[in-house]
């Protein structure tokens, strides 16, 4: 069994600084202008993390150095998180909004996934999932760049896919076979349509590759009008028992400035519940008010490579 190393990998100074022209430019410019300039330097080392990915660790944890945070503002950051998928391929559409970054934060304490909430837009710990449950399409790469982490919980979860794959062809080889099954997903936050798909499929290295958010999947099959098997929801139980098993879970909590690169497919990833401070203030207004205590807030991109 294979637990992901989070030791984090510092981007070289002269690397980070070479975007400096980037860094300044505004965000809507960075998301939207696909002809943005991209540095060499930053493109090599940018292809030293995709190999990295595909040859031994599916998902890195980058931070900048002391000296590089020293006096970087929040809008410098986001820039440099953007900049990052961009020379990874092609930022897609996350929602009906056309949202290419997508803010995560807790949007209401007291809406939950259950009552339609994305989970994204909660507090809600577990649900060890992939990203990748919106769109039946294939893509690659998860970013998940942290702003600021909560003073309790939120602690990131990562298990590696081959990992779960290995033990239940041990123990459960027939249950394996129904995740290697047709489920119904739904398009929550994307469209209203449904389509089927299933939880485990394999690259042509033979790699697991998951599509898994219970929530989802049961959500889907209720509108779909085809309640689980008991051979399904046995299977899901099964594979949801491997992803709580701390033996091959990795946790670490992310500090404020660090960027959480995977391979979405071949890791899956959740967090522990977390609470915000009482009376924080969303990151839209920190600048206005920037004494008041903040909600926890990361932010994601989703990247599919350019052909």
């Amino acid at each position: 069994m294979s637990v992901i190393d989070f030791t984090p990998k510092v981007i070289p100074s002269d690397v980070f600084q070479s975007l400096k022209n980037a860094l300044n430019l505004p965000l809507s410019q960075t998301i939207q202008n696909t002809t943005i300039e991209i540095p060499d330097l930053f493109l090599q080392w940018t292809n030293h993390l995709r190999d990295e990915l595909y040859s031994s660790k599916p998902a890195l944890l980058v931070r900048l150095s002391e000296a590089d945070q020293k006096n970087l503002s929040l809008d410098a950051f986001r820039n440099y998180t953007v900049v990052l998928g961009r020379a990874l391929g092609v930022l897609l559409v996350q929602n009906t909004e056309g949202d290419k970054l997508v803010t995560v934060y807790d949007r209401d304490p007291n809406r939950t996934m259950a009552q339609g909430a994305r989970y994204h837009q909660t507090h809600e710990g577990g649900s060890i999932h992939t990203d990748n449950v919106n769109i039946p399409e294939p893509w690659q790469y998860l970013i998940l760049s942290c702003l600021q982490p909560a003073p309790v919980g939120g602690e990131n979860i990562i298990v590696n896919g081959d990992s779960v794959v290995e033990l239940m062809k041990k123990d459960f080889p027939q249950y394996l076979k129904v995740l290697e099954s047709n489920y119904w997903w739904e398009k929550r936050g994307v469209s209203d349509e449904l389509y089927q798909a299933p939880i485990v499929t394999y690259d042509k290295d033979g790699h697991a590759q998951f599509r898994h958010l219970r929530p989802y999947m049961e959500s889907a099959h209720k509108r779909a009008d085809q309640p689980m098997s008991a051979m399904q929801i046995k299977a899901i139980d099964i594979l949801d028992a491997y992803l709580n098993s701390s033996d091959i879970q990795a946790r670490f909590t992310m500090k404020a400035y660090d960027v959480l690169l995977s391979l979405d497919s071949r890791t899956l990833h959740g967090r522990t519940c977390f609470a915000d401070p009482a009376d924080s203030i969303i990151f839209t207004e920190w600048s206005k008010n920037p004494s008041a205590p903040k909600r926890r807030t990361m932010e994601r991109l989703w990247i599919k490579e350019s052909v």
